[in-house]
């Protein structure tokens, strides 16, 4: 969810994006700055969930990703993205991620 504030920054960042998918990004693996080792941050492999109302470290103005698959519903709160990036989850038996 964007905020109002945050609306330029996403169009700049739609646009380089457009700008790569048209050819016109020059992108050269000495440009690259790698602040992290590989595998830094760690995936949450086996989510947990709660009620949202049982979550007393969950803000009310919290944004969260929602997914719904087959009637099954998760919300993965932006908060934990921010500092996991992925979570592997599945519904029936279906494997998936959510990436931050």
């Amino acid at each position: 969810m964007l905020r109002i504030n945050e609306l330029p920054a996403a169009l700049m960042i739609l646009a380089g994006f457009i700008g790569a998918l048209s050819g016109s990004a020059d992108l050269r693996p000495g440009d690259i700055v790698t602040v992290l080792p590989k595998d830094a941050i760690p995936a949450i492999m086996s989510p947990s969930f709660e009620e949202a109302s049982g979550a007393s470290w969950l803000r009310g103005d919290n944004a969260v990703v929602g997914v719904n698959i087959g009637g099954e519903s998760h919300a993965y709160p932006v908060p934990i993205l921010s500092r996991h990036e992925i979570v592997n989850d599945k519904f029936g038996g279906i494997p998936f991620a959510v990436t931050w």
